[in-house]
């Protein structure tokens, strides 16, 4: 999974990089970003229910967002996807 992982991490990369690079110096443009896929995730949802026309793309757009996010930071996505996923493990646990 994690080389699936890597390979968006560095498609993403090899379109956005020098973008991001050149253009993006806070975090708050990021932020802005997210907000505003998430925003055409609940438009979508909201017009059209969990099986909306293209919802899945407007949710794919976030992790892209979030990949390009991981990259201007310098962060690994592999590594921090499993961290995140192993926090996600011991919340469903928690939970039961």
């Amino acid at each position: 999974m994690s080389s699936m992982l890597e390979e968006a991490q560095e498609a993403t990369r090899a379109i956005s990089a020098e973008f991001h690079g050149e253009t993006v110096t806070t975090s708050a443009f990021f932020h802005r970003l997210i907000v505003e896929q998430l925003g055409q995730v609940a438009h979508a949802y909201v017009h059209g229910g969990r099986r909306a026309q293209g919802i899945e793309v407007d949710i794919a757009d976030v992790i892209v967002c979030c990949l390009a996010y991981l990259n201007w930071l310098g962060v690994d996505a592999s590594e921090a996807f499993q961290r995140a996923l192993a926090r996600h493990e011991r919340g469903i646990a928690a939970s039961r």
